[in-house]
């Protein structure tokens, strides 16, 4: 068994050259891939300098999801292992899931959460308390710890996927949902963070919508209904409450509720339809895993 560590970096050239140096001490003979998006600093030349299995230098900063998407394409271990690069990550929790996956191979996803969070201020932590939520309503899952950098998956079943991965910072929610979706076989373990010392965080609000947005775009992928269905109800919902309020003031049942009926009838139909896709996409996807044995 193989692994293929994935350090996405951008600008942390003050962190790198540890974490390569930690890798490599004590993972010989597993692949280390360094994806330097594009930094400003010397974060590519102190990677190179490192003697890292793989170094790939994207031209344009394309964001994190986007790194670990050219590292998976390029990793060749059984698994691929992400580590930040900003050293956030110690060493023996990174043995820790490593030594998992080595002694699991049947495992095909393995999630960390964190037991100390650093706090993020409040609109973040108030975001990341939203994602969380509507993540747990949408998989049916509860979640604590959504998006922790250090994961691993297993490589060949990761890889058909890479294509619905966003670029950006979303990529940690959206593989999490898409694992629990298409039934991965899934761990998850405890882990310690290093506060970070150097360097500043790159999330921003609009992240945290664009990972919302995802989310709800990877259940109406993978699990139609579970989006479509509390929509159509409560669009029908809405229709009673029009008639009850016209009854009440009226006597009459109005006409505000045809559109809310109607409303729910059209999403409805478009769960369904989108079911059907989805159903039908799984086909293929079984039929084509078929033919490849």
């Amino acid at each position: 068994m193989k692994i293929s560590f994935i350090i996405p970096s951008y600008n942390e050239e003050e962190k790198i050259g540890n974490v390569l140096g930690q890798l490599r001490e004590n993972f010989p003979g597993h692949e280390i891939i360094v994806v330097d998006d594009a930094s400003t600093d010397n974060t590519f030349k102190i990677a190179r300098e490192t003697h890292t299995d793989k170094v790939i230098r994207h031209n344009k900063n394309r964001g994190p999801g986007a790194a670990i998407k050219t590292g998976v394409l390029n990793a060749s271990g059984d698994f691929v292992l992400i580590v930040d690069a900003d050293g956030q990550h110690p060493i023996e929790e990174i043995k820790k899931v490593a030594d998992f996956v080595l002694d699991n191979p049947d495992t095909d996803a393995v999630f960390t959460e964190r037991r100390n969070v650093y706090s993020s201020g409040f609109v973040r932590s108030t975001g990341k308390v939203l994602i969380s939520y509507v993540v747990k309503r949408l998989i049916g899952e509860k979640i604590k710890d959504h998006n922790c950098g250090l994961r691993a998956f297993k490589r060949e079943r990761i890889s058909p996927f890479l294509f619905m991965l966003p670029d950006g910072f979303s990529y940690a929610t959206t593989s999490l949902v898409l694992a629990y979706k298409e039934d991965f076989n899934i761990k998850w373990l405890d882990i310690t963070m290093h506060k970070r010392s150097s360097g500043k965080s790159q999330v921003r609000i609009k992240h945290g919508i664009n990972t919302l947005l995802l989310v709800i775009r990877l259940i109406v992928i993978f699990d139609p209904m579970r989006f479509f269905l509390p929509v159509t109800g409560y669009a029908f919902l809405l229709g009673i409450i029009s008639i009850v309020n016209s009854l009440i003031q009226t006597r009459t049942i109005g006409k505000n509720y045809i559109f809310f009926f109607l409303f729910g009838v059209l999403i409805f139909i478009l769960g369904l339809l989108s079911e059907q896709i989805s159903n039908l996409r799984k086909e293929i996807s079984l039929l084509k895993s078929t033919n490849d044995r």
